[in-house]
């Protein structure tokens, strides 16, 4: 029942912290222990990434996901820490002093010292696969518009300095300090993409098409298109549903390309205002939104999600949201409800490797 190609793969960044939620240094050890090429280092010492393979079956991907999640969290245990799914850390960091000391993120930390300094930040990354570059690049263009309502589907980062920082997503805010934390631009060809990569790299935006840091990318590493709007999921749940409404979504947006139908349309100023409005409220207010509404997500996803499959999983997975809140109003509700730091780091840390079923998943 799928799309010619349509795979979907999940890249999940995770925090490592102390029981007091302090940042904690010890992801060489994790991955020691660990010992999963799909288990890697991300750019500060207290980060780990973990990368599902190429899926075609959204139970297959939620196993992964929740798999590579207890791995890395018993070895992270194994050395006196928690992992948890936050988008930002709950607590102050520590700018580059706990940088991973690898060639590459030290150029970018001597070449972005304010970005470095207050990243170390978590994302989850949905690859849909698209092997034709000239669609998908056609499709990446379309995404414009659902930028803002994927990122309310996904904010996750409401703790900031040991307290409720009032927003949706603090990690947002962070990531700006990258110049290349933008929207993508409606191209019209991939040469016009390629282009427009290379130039920010020569112009000192970006230290290669890696550092390139747009929402939603052509992936310089695999044949997809990959969506970065959203922080990391608090739940394996929250990363299945996220990766099911994006592969729906590319999935009827592809067949608005092949059937030549017109493309909504989004000023840069307007889409920055939506992004910036979901990073503090958890979504667009109804009276200054500019994009796409969840009415409208719905009414696109859904011939996509006859062709994947998905229907059942995604639209109970939008229900459970919609019942019980996204992650950053989870997390929020959590910490309202923990005496202090220290009683809520071990809660959230066990939400993050809850083993509660994904619904309508096989």
């Amino acid at each position: 029942m799928l799309t010619e190609g349509l795979t979907v793969g999940v890249e999940e960044e995770f925090l490592l912290v102390d029981p007091t939620g302090a940042l904690a240094p010890v992801a060489p050890d994790v991955l020691r222990r660990v010992a999963d090429d799909r288990v890697k280092p991300e750019l500060m010492r207290y980060q780990v990434e973990t990368t599902s393979g190429v899926c075609t079956d959204l139970g297959d991907l939620e196993r992964q996901l929740a798999d590579l999640r207890h791995a890395v969290a018993e070895a992270a245990v194994g050395v006196g820490a928690h992992l948890v799914a936050a988008g930002a850390p709950l607590r102050d960091g520590s700018g580059v002093e706990l940088l991973t000391q690898t060639d590459r993120y030290r150029a970018l930390a001597t070449h972005f010292p304010d970005a470095a300094a207050t990243s170390g930040t978590c994302a989850c990354q949905v690859h849909v696969g698209i092997g034709d570059r000239e669609l998908a690049v056609q499709v990446l263009g379309r995404l414009r518009p659902w930028l803002p309502t994927l990122f309310a589907l996904s904010t996750n980062s409401p703790v900031s300095g040991g307290r409720d920082s009032g927003w949706s997503s603090t990690r947002y805010g962070r990531q700006l300090r990258w110049p290349t934390f933008t929207a993508p631009a409606p191209w019209r060809t991939a040469a016009a993409y390629d282009r427009a990569v290379r130039s920010l790299v020569g112009s000192g935006a970006a230290l290669d098409p890696r550092n390139v840091y747009f929402l939603a990318r052509l992936s310089p590493r695999y044949p997809t298109i990959e969506i970065r709007v959203a922080d990391t999921a608090l739940e394996v749940a929250d990363a299945v549903l996220l990766a099911g409404v994006c592969r729906a979504l590319v999935s009827s947006l592809v067949e608005d390309v092949r059937r030549g139908r017109p493309s909504a349309v989004v000023s840069d100023p307007d889409l920055r205002a939506d992004l910036l409005d979901v990073a503090a409220h958890g979504a667009p207010t109804s009276e200054r939104a500019h994009g796409a509404t969840w009415a409208d997500l719905l009414r696109t996803i859904l011939p996509g999600l006859r062709l994947t499959g998905d229907a059942e999983l995604v639209m109970a997975g939008l229900d459970r949201v919609a019942r019980i809140g996204t992650g950053a109003v989870r997390q929020r509700r959590l910490l309202a409800g923990s005496r202090d730091l220290e009683h809520f780091v071990p809660r959230l840390a066990a939400t993050a490797v809850s083993d509660a079923p994904v619904q309508g998943s096989a």
